[in-house]
């Protein structure tokens, strides 16, 4: 498994809580956005559409989890680590109605 020194993901710090791990994935409450984070434990941005979908599953099944009742979407853009594979879940915003 690839890693790098300098890359806060492959550090795998548990400085926030982890909600789901194995030997592939990992995921944690991110640190910047304090929302469900799913990390590839290999350093790589390049997936197979397998392992996306396998990522995406797992995410969704922890956020539901974690949100409850409250409608989510999985964030695929890396923002601030953008050379290791990660994903979020996010709240989707709430339309008032009027």
């Amino acid at each position: 498994m690839a890693k790098d020194s300098n890359c806060e993901l492959c550090s795998e710090a548990r400085i926030s809580p982890w909600l789901f791990e194995d030997d592939r994935l990992f995921v944690a409450i991110c640190i910047s956005c304090n929302l469900p984070m799913i990390v590839l434990r290999d350093h790589r941005c390049n997936i197979d559409e397998d392992e996306a979908v396998t990522m995406r599953q797992i995410l969704a099944r922890e956020a539901k989890e974690y949100f409850g009742e409250a409608p989510f979407f999985i964030d695929e853009v890396m923002r601030q680590i953008p050379d290791h594979k990660h994903m979020h879940a996010r709240r989707r915003p709430q339309v008032p109605n009027f």
